[in-house]
């Protein structure tokens, strides 16, 4: 009888032990819902360009802005941001850029309203002409010019051909791209010298490119993705192409180039 007393006694000892690793588990699984839900909120209250300083910040964008990247952008750009030159998606790991400098605030603009898309907020004021197409340059010039670009570009060139180019360049082309060639951020002409091409940097691909144009668009997100995750997925990026960051030294664990 005695041992029979003692088994409802352990049973219901064990049972409040369980119930209460139960609550503790729930407890802490609860605070820690909590505590990411107050990050994404202050991801979303930061002002963009402070949040690389912020390494709790960056991981949850990082966590949050990757699978993201993977559903909806790496089709185009590629699963570890390099790009696709026959799309003419450009490298995203990388410092150099079309529009803006690379800041999250400018990553995140350019995400919202896409380039050349629908919305009268993207970037729409200036595309490659078909300077070929149109006959604004007959098919030898076209060849100078992008001899002369292959120089620019510290590439094997045709020096007597460069030279003509130059002269083109000078008088076409120096308005969108420079009188250095180093071409203008804010309406998305590229830097001619940096050697980083979207659509291919050999002389094919630069003939193509001056003689038909280039009128690559990329559609905006806004609408699509929610704000917190058009931040997210800005930091990403923004993480990706600037790994000595302060913020990204502590999340480097979670980013997969």
């Amino acid at each position: 009888m005695l041992f029979k007393d003692r088994e409802p006694a352990r049973a219901a000892r064990w049972l409040l032990l369980v119930m209460g690793l139960l609550l503790t588990g729930g407890a802490i699984a609860g605070l820690r819902a909590l505590s990411a839900q107050r990050l994404e909120t202050r991801l979303l209250q930061s002002l963009p360009d402070e949040i690389p300083s912020d390494a709790a910040l960056v991981r949850v964008a990082v966590a949050e802005g990757r699978p993201l990247y993977l559903q909806h952008c790496a089709a185009c750009h590629g699963a570890q941001l390099q790009g696709n030159p026959t799309l003419g998606a450009p490298c995203l790991a990388d410092r150099v850029w079309l529009y803006g400098n690379g800041t999250v605030f400018d990553i995140e603009r350019t995400l919202m309203y896409g380039i050349r898309s629908t919305s009268p907020k993207g970037h729409n004021v200036t595309e490659m002409p078909a300077l070929g197409l149109t006959g604004a340059l007959t098919a030898g010039q076209v060849r100078e010019a992008a001899q002369y670009v292959l120089e620019l570009s510290g590439r094997p060139h045709e020096g007597e051909a460069a030279l003509a180019g130059k002269q083109l360049f000078a008088a076409t082309c120096a308005d969108c791209h420079g009188s250095d060639a180093r071409g203008n951020p804010d309406y998305g002409a590229p830097d001619l010298t940096a050697n980083v091409w979207n659509n291919g940097g050999d002389a094919d691909s630069l003939y193509h490119s001056i003689y038909y144009g280039r009128h690559g668009v990329m559609p905006g997100w806004l609408g699509t993705l929610s704000l917190t995750q058009i931040r997210a997925l800005s930091v990403y990026v923004y993480a990706v192409s600037h790994p000595q960051s302060p913020g990204e030294a502590h999340a480097s664990g979670q980013l997969e180039r």
